[in-house]
């Protein structure tokens, strides 16, 4: 049989919301001027014996303003960033958000930790009260499926929906999906989307129980990635929508492209649940470069996984510098974990919507909380200010617990 012949896939609506805002300007001026999303969880009792108390999460009333956009009413918070997220990236395509006609689109949700919130109230309703305590929608709240099925429903998207989960890489996995699914010839245009919320005080704590969260004492400074002083990462809450489209079909209706995803490359380190492993991360940069078909060298800028811990950052500057070789110590390098925190399922979509911004604007955002690189962390670093930058190729990293790995290239969109 003849070979599929790669068709190009484009970017025509993108969204995002975190603690920095809920619209692309609000959010990328927050996030040049420096400001923290981090702060003290309002649940949290100052005499409460966890030993991080804060993290990246989104005032209700910026949840309520975002929602009412589109009339959302589901009572589970997840849904609604996720349900926001789709009708802002549709908006932004140039594609109804009225649900009055059915669109053939596909939708592919991210998410690390689904309705965990429910999930926990339900079982707390249950211990305290029995069966009769439990509500009868419990089932179709909890389950996994739940979050692509209702974005379909809202907006009347007729292609398959469904749920991929894989820790912090699910945004990615998710584009990467799409990606694949609309140069292969198997969809026209997919919805990518990446959600995740879990800031409840069952998830929280046991996050804190892993021993990976930060104790510093200041929550605007705590998340450090590739600094000397890092001690953890810090949690957030998320979410990103993504239109993708083969070119054909931007054309066709003439949407603005945003612009254009080349390469993707995935790998899973099977080594352990959460150490990763460079040899994986290496595999996947290099796969993402051969997909995109371009060099090390044709890189202009790097935005990287960093979560802030010790080993995590220490492997994956040594991933980016084996797989890129020279370029890897040359090649600008930035994120935004110092700001956002980790976002968990919705990182890497939020973060690719910065990568995105970046490109646009030729300006790339400092790595905050950065004031003593760590020395087995050798990259080359944007630090203190915006880097003015002509930037036509960019690299996403997305590293998660359980060794998966997925890296994207976009480039600038042109003829």
């Amino acid at each position: 049989p003849s070979p599929i012949a790669a068709r190009r896939v484009v970017i025509t609506g993108m969204s995002l919301g975190c603690a920095l805002g809920f619209e692309l300007e609000e959010y990328w001026r927050n996030l040049l001027a420096g400001k923290s999303g981090i702060r003290t969880l309002p649940w949290i009792p100052e005499d409460s014996p966890l030993p991080t108390k804060y993290a990246g999460w989104i005032d209700d009333e910026m949840v309520k303003a975002a929602t009412a956009r589109y009339q959302i009413d589901d009572p589970d918070r997840p849904i609604q960033l996720a349900l926001f997220a789709a009708g802002r990236a549709l908006e932004d395509a140039g594609l109804r958000t009225d649900g009055a006609q059915p669109l053939d689109m596909e939708v592919i949700a991210g998410t690390g930790h689904g309705n965990t919130i429910f999930h926990n109230e339900t079982v707390e309703a249950f211990t305290k009260g029995g069966y009769r305590k439990t509500r009868p929608t419990a089932i179709v709240r909890i389950m996994f499926n739940r979050m692509a099925n209702i974005v379909s429903i809202r907006y009347r998207l007729t292609g398959v929906s469904y749920v991929v989960s894989c820790a912090c890489a699910s945004s990615s996995v998710a584009v990467g999906n799409a990606f694949n699914q609309i140069r292969t010839g198997l969809a026209e245009r997919v919805l990518a989307l990446g959600v995740d919320s879990a800031l409840d005080p069952a998830t929280f704590s046991v996050w804190n129980r892993l021993g990976v969260l930060t104790k510093h004492s200041d929550p605007a400074t705590a998340s450090r990635p590739f600094d000397r002083n890092r001690t953890g990462l810090v949690m957030g809450e998320g979410a990103s929508g993504f239109v993708l489209e083969s070119l054909d079909s931007a054309r066709a209706r003439g949407a603005r492209i945003i612009a254009e995803i080349a390469g993707y490359g995935t790998s899973s380190d099977a080594g352990h649940i959460v150490v990763p492993d460079a040899a994986g991360q290496v595999k996947a940069i290099r796969r993402a470069l051969d997909s995109a078909g371009v060099k090390p060298s044709d890189l202009d800028y790097v935005n990287a996984h960093g979560t802030s811990t010790l080993p995590a950052d220490k492997v994956e500057s040594a991933s980016l510098i084996e797989a890129l070789g020279d370029a890897g110590r040359g090649v600008p390098v930035s994120n935004t974990k110092a700001q956002l925190g980790h976002l968990m399922g919705a990182t890497a979509g939020v973060e690719l919507v910065t990568t995105l911004l970046a490109l646009q604007k030729g300006l790339i955002p400092p790595c905050r909380n950065l004031d003593d690189p760590d020395p087995e962390c050798p990259l080359n670093f944007v630090r203190h200010e915006p880097l003015k930058k002509d930037i036509r190729i960019a690299l996403k990293n997305s590293f998660a617990f359980g060794g998966t790995n997925c890296v994207l290239i976009v480039r600038r969109f042109e003829e």
